[in-house]
């Protein structure tokens, strides 16, 4: 068996404490008021509004909100690079590591960029001048131009390693 080297390694995840706060403002509210409405509604008989929620429509609330939360505290970039190319991705939406070959890279560098002015925002996104993204935080990035024409950017916090791991990659044989 053969074991590849790996040349760099990065795991990144939503952990910017001003996100965690807007999406804890934004979805604890709701898990909170469906709890209530339907304690409200079974426990106690009481309608709340004029126009009541059905009780089914109230777990499917809250469940769906605790995915969403689960979804966002368990998302994380995942990147590497050994002498084959680099591997990526970003659990749970591509739960299957993904490779981009070596020999599919025309070019690469590391850029400053702004993830809501490219991209409209984090995670994974696409836009016709930039191609696609993949990013959690910051504003530097790995930018691939591939052979194929497309261009595929990473964010990265360790840039400097980055780029040294991408030189290593492009000379091994």
């Amino acid at each position: 068996m053969k074991i590849n080297t790996v040349f760099f390694k990065e795991t990144q995840q939503f952990r910017q404490w001003w996100f965690i706060v807007a999406i804890l403002i934004a979805i604890i509210p709701s898990m909170i008021f469906s709890i209530y409405a339907l304690f409200q509604q079974t426990v106690r008989g009481i309608q709340v509004g004029d126009n009541p929620a059905p009780n089914a429509v109230l777990i499917v609330l809250f469940f769906a909100m605790g995915m969403m939360l689960w979804l966002f505290f368990s998302m994380k970039l995942e990147v590497s690079v050994d002498k084959d190319g680099i591997h990526y991705r970003f659990s749970p939406l591509i739960s299957k590591t993904k490779l981009i070959l070596k020999e599919e890279i025309h070019r690469f560098e590391i850029r400053k960029y702004s993830p809501i002015l490219d991209y409209g925002g984090w995670g994974i996104k696409k836009r016709f001048k930039w191609g696609r993204a993949y990013n959690v935080s910051g504003n530097i990035g790995l930018q691939l131009y591939l052979k194929n024409g497309r261009k595929v950017l990473f964010g990265t916090q360790r840039s400097q390693a980055l780029m040294y791991a991408m030189e290593k990659m492009m000379k091994s044989k």
